[in-house]
């Protein structure tokens, strides 16, 4: 690992860096720094920056690294002050920010780890590519996690490529950010770009709005009307959710990529069309191809180049750049008289599962927000929000096992103190516990695997943190969180 540029003059930190074996050039003011970065802007993997400075303050010092280098920087945060500018710095590039009385120290060298390996994976690249990748991540989209990095390379790839493509992805992953990255980085970005949902449309009117209608040709088609694919001619259709479309339509969709024409509802008259498709699913064609629900010819002319992207689960890493991103957008939108979250709120952002991924993500931080009646968010904030979410997913999930229960064992009568027979054996010296002596030593085992911390224990049970709370009353286990 290159050497990391300090800034600054605390104890602590460096005792913390020296100790985690991590290479420093400590320098005293921000003026040393910039010459430094100015000699070699390559040569250190990140630039750490304390909370307070001689001769140029640390916001202004983040606002000219940008300059530059590209380097990662990190901001130390012990004042309210800097707490006040943190949402400025993230937009002048900072990569991240560590407060050493509220976070550990693990969580500071987790930050630099990330730091680094984002930067290498930056100076592998070209310098045509390179000068794409931000501290933030790539374009507009945001992180800078392993999965994004091989999402990164995957689009990199193909951007000088006109290749049908088509985005797999749960809902909420960002499949549309990524089809307006792929169209504006593109040959075609001069020419439109036309995004349709396709489940957002009845299946009666999806292919007058994709290929036009004549007038007349239909109750309401009043005048011709030129449909997405004319509009798009020239330029790139976005085809959201494309394993909802029907049958008879994928079949004018595949005569679109194979011969480039389209016809009107309700015309004669072939007219042919130059247009990129991107489209997107957060379905397993596969299993509609076997469910007879989506052409095998169409799935084989779309997957021609295919790009998954990750849930929020798998690069919780990002969850802090994300984070400030949605907040600032949302300060501006309900002008908001917050500037700052603190770390524990964020843990509590990075331990939840976010089934919803960044929708969920944006949505979570609105409300928490808008109740908020602090300068900063809270992690009883975000709690308020949060328990709310986890107990209804355990709800969901407590009536779903129920149910399959019922379904397995309709006759058996619902008595949490029916014997379980615990062997494989069903003689009577076969060792028996009552389904409430199994629940109890499971959630016993869970809580000191997770060493009593109540979060990921309720997710490794699927249950919330109050249900969790009242079973361990219910039960008399004790611990500290």
């Amino acid at each position: 690992m290159d050497p990391i540029l300090y800034v600054g003059d605390s104890f602590d930190i460096k005792q913390v860096l020296n100790e985690s074996g991590k290479k420093i050039d400590p320098v005293q003011n921000g003026m040393i720094a910039l010459n430094a970065l100015s000699d070699n802007a390559n040569r250190y993997s990140a630039v750490i920056i304390e909370d307070q400075l001689p001769l140029m303050d640390p916001s202004n010092l983040v606002k000219q690294l940008k300059h530059y280098s590209k380097t990662p920087i990190i901001a130390i945060v012990r004042s309210d002050k800097r707490r006040s500018e943190i949402l400025i710095d993230f937009d002048n590039g900072l990569s991240g920010w560590f407060e050493p009385k509220n976070s550990s120290v693990k969580h500071l060298n987790d930050l630099i780890d990330s730091c680094f390996t984002f930067i290498n994976f930056s100076r592998s690249l070209n310098k045509n590519q390179r000068i794409q990748i931000n501290s933030h991540g790539l374009g507009t989209i945001l992180g800078v996690s392993d999965s994004m990095q091989k999402i990164y390379t995957l689009l990199l790839q193909i951007q000088e490529k006109d290749v049908i493509t088509i985005l797999y992805g749960e809902s909420g992953t960002g499949k549309n950010l990524t089809a307006k990255f792929m169209h504006d980085t593109s040959k075609r970005s001069k020419k439109p770009l036309v995004s349709v949902n396709c489940p957002a449309i009845p299946s009666e009117l999806l292919e007058s709005e994709l290929f036009g209608h004549e007038k007349g040709s239909f109750t309401g088609a009043d005048e011709k009307k030129d449909g997405k694919f004319l509009v798009a001619n020239g330029g790139t259709i976005f085809l959201d959710e494309i394993g909802d479309m029907s049958t008879s339509l994928q079949a004018k969709i595949l005569r679109v990529l194979e011969s480039g024409e389209i016809e009107r509802v309700g015309g004669a008259e072939t007219h042919t069309v130059d247009v990129r498709v991107i489209s997107a699913t957060n379905q397993d064609l596969n299993d509609k191809i076997k469910e007879g629900k989506f052409r095998e010819d169409l799935f084989h002319r779309i997957n021609v180049f295919p790009v998954t992207l990750p849930p929020l689960r798998e690069r919780k890493v990002d969850i802090p750049l994300l984070t400030y991103a949605i907040f600032k957008s949302l300060k501006k939108k309900h002008s908001l008289d917050v500037s700052y979250i603190a770390p524990k709120a964020i843990d509590r952002l990075i331990d939840y599962s976010w089934p919803g991924n960044v929708r969920e993500l944006e949505n979570t931080l609105e409300r928490a927000l808008l109740i908020c009646t602090n300068k900063y968010l809270t992690e009883d904030d975000l709690g308020l929000v949060l328990d709310e979410k986890e107990t209804i997913i355990a709800s969901q999930k407590e009536a779903e096992t129920a149910e399959l229960i019922a379904e397995k064992e309709p006759t058996t009568p619902a008595n949490n103190d029916v014997p379980i027979e615990t062997s494989g054996e069903s003689n009577s010296s076969s060792k028996i516990a009552t389904l409430k002596e199994i629940e109890m030593e499971a959630i016993k085992s869970s809580v000191e695997r997770n060493k009593w911390n109540m979060t990921t224990t309720a997710e490794e049970l699927g249950i919330s943190r109050m249900t969790l709370y009242r079973k361990l009353e219910q039960y008399g286990l004790r611990g500290k969180e």
